[in-house]
């Protein structure tokens, strides 16, 4: 009898645990299945945002998609206009005007071209790091070409025009309205000229800039997709965490990171809020 008791108290002693422990699985099991889905639903809304960039570039944002997220946070977050579309199919329009432009002639170690230059305050504490930093290595970004009215431009592409004919201009020179220096974030370093690339200089700048947050706006090989023709001294502020999110997400093309941000916006900002 106390054998046969013993054998039922063992039996009886099991059937709890082995109830709780399905009801604890089934919960963990709920759960993963939810989160499963809410990550496939991100995944999928970006892989619609992201049907007009290359595929592989498409492949890296979604196989690393919590870190994109993370990473395009505080690139969301920057004041509009420094991420401002503008380019041959986006006019900033005659009135557009930065308020906050200076000279950078004013400021320390920053080498100009002439006294009449300026810049968005904004950039300029990059800038002088950048600037320093360069210095400290024996070279000298000089700036050249800075901030540009909208009036400014009209004159300067009708001048192109006049020189080099129409064909010529549209590749080398933006229409009134549609270029970057009327943000006043883009520089013209140096000579201006395709022997920039291969002075010290402008070596220098071509694989540190994004460090500071400056990335070449028109790259060699890319007329198809920006309009304009291989500039190696043009460079556009875009902060270290947008040239960041270029360089690690957007092949590095500035023209891919630019667009995309300003056709998704809206979007990619619920994302982030929902994530």
């Amino acid at each position: 009898m106390n054998k046969f008791f013993t054998i039922i108290i063992i039996v009886f002693s099991f059937i709890p645990v082995i109830s709780c422990s399905g009801k604890s699985n089934n919960k963990s099991g709920s759960a993963a299945v939810g989160i499963s889905t809410e990550k496939e639903r991100l995944v999928e809304r970006v892989k619609e945002l992201s049907l007009g960039l290359p595929e592989d570039i498409r492949l890296g944002i979604i196989g690393d998609i919590d870190r994109f997220l993370e990473q395009l946070k505080p690139v969301l977050n920057l004041p509009e206009e420094i991420i401002l579309q503008a380019d041959k199919s986006h006019s900033l329009g005659a009135d557009y005007t930065p308020e906050d432009l200076v000279n950078p002639g004013d400021y320390t170690g920053l080498s100009v071209s002439r006294n009449n230059l300026s810049l968005r305050e904004i950039i300029i504490s990059d800038l002088q790091r950048m600037s320093g930093d360069a210095w400290n290595e024996g070279l000298i970004l000089l700036i050249s070409s800075t901030y540009r009215s909208f009036d400014y431009q009209d004159r300067l592409f009708k001048w192109n025009v006049e020189q080099n004919g129409l064909e010529t201009a549209e590749r080398e020179s933006a229409r009134p309205g549609t270029s970057q220096h009327q943000l006043g974030t883009a520089i013209d370093f140096g000579s201006i000229t395709d022997e920039y690339a291969f002075t010290p200089a402008g070596k220098w700048l071509l694989e540190n800039g994004w460090r500071y947050g400056f990335t070449l706006s028109y790259p060699d090989g890319y007329e198809w997709l920006t309009g304009y023709r291989y500039e190696c001294w043009h460079f556009r502020y875009i902060t270290p965490s947008g040239a960041k999110l270029q360089k690690e997400y957007f092949g590095d093309i500035q023209h891919y990171m630019i667009s995309f941000l300003n056709t998704n916006r809206e979007e990619l900002e619920k994302l982030l809020k929902a994530d």
